[in-house]
């Protein structure tokens, strides 16, 4: 039997092969779209015009990076931190579980984003405490 990698294998296990439910009816595109709006609300009086559209493409990726975020705990709310592999050469053992590889690069990002909106903002402003809430929720799972 001939080696192949991982990457070249159109194998699909039975697990990933499910159709993950719909959830509570909202397609991923009206979620996106309700962030999206909530972050303009979050901002709308405290940041001035002229930067609101410079941060557009910011609150626009921040709230993709939310919908994901919120997608990815659900998912991951039942694995392990850890999963175990075999590379097939012999060499096996425990590695950080992708998910949650990629869900910290992707919640780093987030933050970031966010970090860069309340620095717009005047120091001690509602505004910025609300949008550091909208963090926190993300981060807590609130």
């Amino acid at each position: 039997m001939a080696k192949r990698k991982v990457c070249e294998s159109t194998e699909i296990s039975p697990k990933v092969a499910k159709s993950p439910p719909k959830r509570n009816g909202q397609s991923v595109q009206s979620l996106y779209q309700n962030e999206l709006k909530r972050l303009q609300r979050l901002t709308k009086d405290v940041i001035p015009d002229d930067k609101r559209t410079a941060i557009m493409p910011l609150m626009s990726n921040i709230a993709f990076l939310k919908v994901k975020l919120d997608q990815a705990r659900v998912e991951l709310m039942g694995e392990s931190i850890f999963t175990e592999y075999d590379n097939g050469g012999g060499q096996s053992g425990l590695r950080v579980h992708p998910g949650f590889s990629a869900y910290n690069k992707l919640f780093t990002t987030f933050s970031r984003g966010i970090k860069q909106i309340t620095d717009m903002m005047p120091s001690g402003s509602t505004s910025a405490d609300a949008l550091m809430d909208y963090l926190n929720e993300t981060r807590f799972g609130g």
